[in-house]
């Protein structure tokens, strides 16, 4: 095990509260230089969190989930009342007039009065079982978004510092000290450590603990420490789980509650020792895992994408800027400067994070004062994360990504040997990403859902037979070099299928690759390729308006519309996409041509 944090952690000396720089809303020669358009959207989210009620959450509709397996009916009013409560807080730090101070006192007490604040489908106390149908209160749940409801309110305590009633700053206190801290110590759950890979739970909890407990201030300095130690362990078995490249196994959407998450970690701890703990940002990992960000960057908002993951894998903004201005990476730092300028300063997800808000207006005017073309590095034409198993390539526009590894990586998908193709913006062979969360998603039947598996991505099957899901079904023989992929895939299917090989290599020259498919088993081999364009057939030939694939000898080809209605599906694609089916015997050999001039040559 790694003790890269811990032992640092360890060697600082008297840990001061967490206090968020501050913030607070009496320093207002900071709140005065925030930049007016900011200022004006920040108030004008507030002026409608003013219009609404805080709502209420019943018994029922808590228990609704159990019944019906729906998580959306519960998380959305619980998500957007404490997204009201942050905008407020914002706005009265902006203002400071008392106008937003009565909603305010309306929406903590609304939160204080919640029995739970863990959501429903994160409702049990061994990972990966049933959820109990209501919340123990003698007990509280540290799942993610009891640790964020935490973290909000002790950062409006801190940020609205001698503004709110005595007597309701206190009763944040008493069930923070109920709620986060006292669970904390004395309970165990497993994004702690020691219950099996642990994943972006971890450094997501952990940041969100640590600013709730490390904010009060009846903490003694023994518990501040044991709290540091507590979180420094988590933090390193986390790190254990990623090779020395920094890749993500859960893909780039989920980067942003991993390692960027980690980063929070590590910014409330250097505050809190007086920048005690900032040499870690000198670690070759943790620069890495800074670093993959920008490896997987297609264009735009666009990213190579893998199991759950969306190619719509969020925006980078002022915690990425952070993040690359602590390691020195500039490429990252412009990316996440030019990206504020084009779409703002709001997080894509978890927008109701008092966190993330605040360090959006910590900020914002040296990134207002930042070039965005300064300084910009050139992607790397060849990438290689070796132990997850993902190669991406870049020419000529085009950026090819091929993927070994194995069918065990947090929000798994079975798709050993599938491939994914850009040319600019334009999504040619594609990963579709996760549907809306729903109880069925992290359950024993998860690979009933059709996103899951191997037959929906870019490789090839045995109907009825497909790849299963585990670490032991996985590819061999993984080779990438600069221009060439090869692996053997037979190892990731369903053993009935008896696979006997399952060969794919590539050689990829920018506008042109050549993918060639061995496959021996019980049943014909069908090649799987999942495209936004519509295709049209020819003799030997799949066309698509943007590009074309050839097929050396007799193919069987058909293609069925998918219809598009998840909402979450549809932040990154149209109303339909296409899955083509090419039924081949033992070997298929297929040439990608790009479309690059307006007519084919």
């Amino acid at each position: 095990m790694s003790n890269l944090i811990s032992n640092i952690a360890a060697s600082c000396g008297k840990i001061s509260a967490f206090s968020m720089k501050g913030m607070d809303i009496c320093n207002r020669d900071f709140w005065q230089t925030i930049p007016s358009w900011m200022k004006k959207e920040a108030i004008k989210d507030a002026e409608a969190a003013l219009e609404e009620d805080f709502a209420y959450l019943p018994l029922s509709l808590y228990k609704d989930f159990s019944k019906t397996g729906n998580r959306k009916n519960y998380e959305t009013p619980f998500f957007k009342k404490r997204k009201m409560l942050s905008d407020l807080v914002i706005a009265e730090c902006l203002e400071d007039e008392g106008r937003f101070l009565d909603k305010i006192e309306d929406g903590i007490w609304s939160i204080l009065s919640e029995p739970g604040w863990a959501i429903p489908a994160h409702n049990c106390y061994i990972r990966d079982t049933t959820q109990l149908p209501l919340p123990l209160v003698e007990r509280p749940i540290l799942d993610l978004f009891a640790c964020e409801t935490g973290e909000i309110l002790a950062l409006v305590r801190i940020l609205l510092k001698g503004k709110l009633e005595n007597e309701l700053s206190e009763d944040i206190r008493f069930e923070l000290e109920r709620r986060i801290l006292k669970p904390y110590l004395n309970d165990h759950f497993w994004w702690m450590g020691g219950d099996g890979k642990l994943n972006n739970w971890s450094p997501w909890c952990i940041q969100n603990v640590l600013i709730a407990t490390l904010s009060l201030e009846t903490l003694t300095e023994d518990v501040k420490k044991e709290i540091i130690s507590r979180a420094a362990k988590t933090l390193d078995l986390f790190l254990d789980e990623y090779a020395d490249d920094g890749c993500c196994d859960e893909g780039a959407q989920y980067w942003h509650a991993a390692a960027l998450a980690l980063w929070g970690c590590l910014f409330v701890l250097s505050e809190v020792s007086g920048g005690g703990t900032d040499r870690i940002f000198d670690d070759m990992k943790i620069r890495a895992m800074a670093a993959y960000i920008e490896k997987v960057h297609v264009v735009d908002d666009i990213y190579i994408n893998y199991a759950d993951c969306s190619p719509k894998a969020g925006k980078l903004g002022a915690r990425e800027y952070l993040y690359g201005k602590a390691v020195k990476d500039m490429g990252m730092m412009v990316h996440a400067i030019r990206d504020w300028k084009k779409y703002g300063y709001k997080e894509d997800d978890n927008n109701y994070n008092l966190f993330y808000k605040a360090l959006a207006f910590f900020s914002a005017r040296e990134i207002e004062e930042g070039q965005e073309g300064a300084n910009q590095e050139k992607k790397p034409s060849f990438v290689n994360f070796e132990k997850t198993g993902i190669a991406i390539y870049r020419k000529n526009g085009v950026v090819f990504a091929i993927k070994a590894g194995c069918n065990d990586d947090s929000h798994n998908h079975n798709d050993v040997g599938s491939i994914t193709l850009y040319y600019g913006n334009k999504p040619l062979l594609i990963d579709i990403g996760v549907e809306t969360y729903t109880k069925t998603t992290f359950s024993k039947d998860r690979y009933t859902l059709w996103p899951m598996q191997s037959a929906y991505h870019n490789t090839v099957n045995f109907p009825p037979f497909m790849q299963k899901d585990g670490p032991e079904f996985r590819a061999t023989d993984v080779s990438y070099s600069f221009k060439t992929a090869k692996m053997e895939t037979k190892e990731a299917y369903d053993i009935n299928a008896g696979v006997k090989t399952c060969k794919r290599s590539v050689e990829f020259d920018g506008l042109r690759i050549l993918v060639v498919d061995e496959a021996k088993a019980k049943t014909m081999p069908t090649l799987t390729l999942m495209s936004v364009e519509k295709p049209e057939f020819g003799e030997h030939l799949v066309s698509y308006p943007s590009f074309r694939i050839y097929f050396k000898g007799d193919v069987g080809l058909k293609t069925e519309e998918i219809e598009i209605n998840d909402k979450r599906l549809r932040i990154a694609w149209p109303e339909k996409v296409y899955r083509t089916l090419v039924d081949f015997k033992d070997r298929l050999e297929w040439t990608i041509e790009i479309k690059q001039e307006e007519t084919w040559k």
